[in-house]
């Protein structure tokens, strides 16, 4: 038998209604810590005495050309590691928008995917999947999905401003 919201107790409304509003506040300290986990790895990044192409293609030649997958070592043979500098400036420019993005909350859930698609890369070049238990890239990507899956910017984020004023478009 289904309740109408008229025979709950105020308490109970409420307590659902809290309930609701709870696990998007919650979404608020993940897309923070995952924002902030890409900008200070960025900063260290653009910020090193070395170019981050010498040091991105001294792991892809030595580390993930060891343990990547065949198809992502070709992958990698092929487009990467001749175009090196070109990547890692990608990969900067990656991290920084989408960490941007998740700290803001604006377009959250376009630079979650950001954050999925280079964490995702990262985990198949360090030959690691989804189930590897010593795989923080997996983690980190399914923090990703969470804050794309849970609109983690309508909370305390411009996307709420945004997903008011042009509710029709996805990005928030």
């Amino acid at each position: 038998m289904r309740m109408s919201h008229d025979s709950l107790p105020s308490d109970a409304f409420a307590a659902r209604a809290a309930f609701r509003y709870v696990p998007r506040a919650l979404l608020v300290i993940l897309r923070v810590h995952l924002g902030v986990i890409l900008l200070v790895t960025d900063l260290g990044k653009m910020t090193a005495r070395a170019p981050f192409s010498a040091e991105m293609l001294g792991f892809l030649e030595g580390y993930a050309m060891r343990n990547a997958s065949g198809a992502y070592q070709h992958f990698l043979q092929q487009l990467v590691i001749p175009h090196a500098a070109l990547f890692s400036y990608l990969v900067m420019a990656g991290e920084l928008v989408a960490g941007l993005s998740l700290l803001t909350g604006t377009a959250t859930r376009a630079g979650a995917a950001v954050a999925m698609f280079l964490f995702l890369n990262f985990m198949l070049a360090k030959g690691r999947l989804f189930w590897s238990p010593d795989s923080e890239d997996a983690a980190v990507f399914f923090s990703a999905l969470v804050c794309l899956l849970g609109a983690a910017g309508r909370m305390w984020g411009l996307d709420a401003y945004l997903a008011r004023r042009w509710p029709a478009i996805p990005f928030w």
